[in-house]
């Protein structure tokens, strides 16, 4: 409870913190409700595996009713692909799908090396859970919470592929023997992409996935009343992944809002990252490839004809870690090993090609489906930034984390623009932990807000200036630029900041942050008293879990990022990649909230990265 105090006090208003206290003070006295919570928690931990883990995975995936698309999934751009014909896209596509069934085949042996911590009492195993999640598994919408699907070891392994809309069955086994080579598997893949063209518009199934859960939900239980909908659906969830046939989204697609010229965007061919990301994460709408999605799929590999490839992915089963992994050493081995021309090549049956009973309620829905997907996706402001002033070099030669740092940039480039801190999230790996997933960095310190205070001090009217020299705002619109604080003072500041935000993130790491006790304690009361403590429908609470600022370290050791969307109508997403020389932002907003920009907030993080290097680099 002292905890959750500290981290409200940057957040919350005076009386709100008050009133607060008051709660806390009742709620956690010896005969209050508290330590009842705790102790049966505490008894929790003693039968089960996790006492967190359904907590935490319901409340951050199967209970939110929202789309998954922006909303839930992120997506991965890899470096482009050079295809100048078809066959260019199949024999890649197939030595994707070949790389996945091999890594299959290693999860299969137990050959999986086991990872370790590399910091903070290093050498700690890691839990190992999640990379045996990625191939095979889906999420099935519910009514009013969701499910997993998860695999077990099958004889039959098979592919879903999704090219103009059609889907087809590709089977990874030969009826008599075993997998299928790579030749093989490119020869079922020029296939479809001949066949898919030459057929009647499908109906745009894959579209209702990216509706409402629980619409989703009553949708797929109408496709299930028929018998062959039933074995399309059985057959997609079971699929080893599905792999996307993409046409590129134009190449001026929602590219208004950038900040600064075209410099500030990194150009492949004629399409720039920002372009590319949007495909990954949700497919452009209804027009274009959102349609050519089952976003409930936990592995979406998507292979446009222009070469742009990368996979939006369902977050429920896995942090971006594993899917990172995976994908990087797929390219690699891709990147490193020529295609081989000369394997044999027996003759296969062609794929199949899954078609649908449409009911006419369905029908009706595409209609709907389509018109909210695209104004979801039409809302979405989004870009990819490369800083390249410097990178993580410079940051470790200031003696400070690269992630610490970077989590500090992003809190004063929210300052600067609005003159207060918001509740912010970075995810904290917890695999020290059986079946660990991540708990909660708060980024929001009272130790951030007084160093961000003093960085803006000549900046803005709307920043309140403490000043012991006398000296007071302007009162007209001129921009009077003055100093209070001297460099060595604000560098202390700083370095204030980092020993916060450091406690904070190793506190997580070890397993001691709030957030999941937080948790623990709400669902508790709602399992021993049937209803929640004022605690938890205090407006404190309420503010400090509705992050306005969500972000996460996504590191990539190729030339590749991932992003997302916001979590909350009025907040911005910003995961980043720091590189040696340059860090890549993927920033997130959404038009809708007026306050919002993903262009304004860019460029006060640009700043704000100059302002610190001015500060730190002598």
């Amino acid at each position: 409870m002292a905890e959750y105090l500290r981290l409200l006090e940057p957040i919350v208003s005076p009386a709100q913190l008050e009133k607060t206290k008051g709660i806390i003070k009742q709620f956690a006295a010896p005969n209050g409700l508290g330590p009842q919570l705790h102790q049966y928690l505490v008894e929790k931990r003693e039968n089960e595996d996790n006492w967190a883990y359904y907590y935490w995975l319901n409340d951050m995936y199967m209970d939110v009713r929202l789309p998954l698309p922006i909303n839930s999934n992120p997506g991965m751009v890899l470096p482009p692909r050079k295809f100048l014909v078809a066959t260019d896209l199949a024999r890649f596509s197939a030595r994707v799908i070949f790389e996945i069934m091999k890594h299959k085949e290693m999860l299969l042996s137990g050959a999986l090396e086991q990872e370790r911590a590399n910091s903070r009492e290093k050498n700690q195993p890691l839990c190992m859970a999640q990379y045996y999640r990625l191939l095979g598994s889906c999420r099935r919408p519910g009514l009013e919470r969701d499910s997993q699907y998860l695999p077990e070891e099958r004889e039959e392994e098979h592919v879903i592929v999704i090219c103009r809309n059609h889907m087809y069955c590709v089977p990874l086994k030969a009826p008599d023997r075993e997998k299928l080579n790579v030749n093989e598997i490119a020869s079922q893949l020029t296939f479809i992409i001949g066949d898919a063209p030459c057929m009647a518009e499908p109906p745009p199934v894959g579209i209702l996935t990216s509706a409402p859960r629980g619409i989703w939900a009553k949708d797929r239980n109408t496709l299930l009343l028929e018998e062959r909908n039933q074995r399309n659906i059985e057959l997609i969830e079971q699929a080893l992944i599905v792999l996307c046939i993409d046409e590129p989204l134009p190449g001026s697609f929602n590219s208004e809002g950038f900040f600064g010229s075209t410099p500030t965007m990194h150009r492949t061919g004629h399409r720039d990252e920002t372009n590319m990301a949007h495909e990954m994460i949700h497919g452009g709408g209804s027009s274009f490839n959102t349609p050519n999605r089952w976003f409930d799929k936990t592995m979406q590999i998507i292979v446009c004809n222009d070469g742009t490839w990368g996979l939006c992915y369902e977050h429920s089963t896995s942090e971006g870690i594993a899917v990172i992994q995976l994908m990087e050493k797929i390219y690699k081995e891709i990147d490193t090993t020529p295609f081989d021309s000369t394997g044999s090549q027996q003759h296969l049956p062609s794929p199949e090609r899954l078609e649908w009973v449409i009911a006419p309620e369905i029908a009706r829905r595409f209609t709907l489906a389509s018109k909210e997907a695209n104004k979801m996706i039409d809302n979405l402001d989004f870009f990819v930034y490369r800083f390249k002033p410097y990178g993580k070099s410079f940051i470790k030669s200031c003696k400070v984390s690269p992630d610490v740092y970077i989590q500090l940039a992003l809190q004063l480039a929210y300052f600067k623009i609005y003159g207060h801190l918001v509740t912010t999230y970075e995810s904290a790996s917890t695999r020290r932990f059986l079946l660990g997933r991540v708990d909660c960095i708060r980024s929001a310190t009272t130790e951030a807000l007084e160093w961000a205070k003093a960085m803006c001090q000549d900046e803005g009217a709307n920043i309140t200036l403490e000043c012991d020299q006398g000296l007071e705002e302007p009162q007209d619109s001129r921009k009077v630029k003055f100093s209070i604080y001297s460099k060595d003072h604000l560098r202390e500041l700083f370095r204030c900041a980092v020993a916060r935000q450091t406690e904070i993130m190793v506190k997580n790491i070890l397993g001691n942050g709030i957030d999941i006790p937080l948790l623990g304690l709400r669902e508790s009361s709602r399992e021993v008293t049937g209803s929640l403590h004022e605690l938890f429908t205090d407006e404190s609470y309420a503010i400090a879990n509705c992050f306005l600022l969500s972000t996460s370290q996504v590191a990539c050791s190729t030339n590749s990022f991932m992003g997302y969307g916001p979590v909350t109508p009025r907040g911005y997403g910003c995961s980043y990649n720091p590189h040696p020389d340059e860090i890549v932002f993927c920033i997130s907003a959404f038009y809708a909230s007026g306050d919002t920009s993903a262009a304004r907030y860019g460029k006060s993080l640009k700043e704000s990265l100059r302002i610190m290097r001015d500060l730190l680099e002598d």
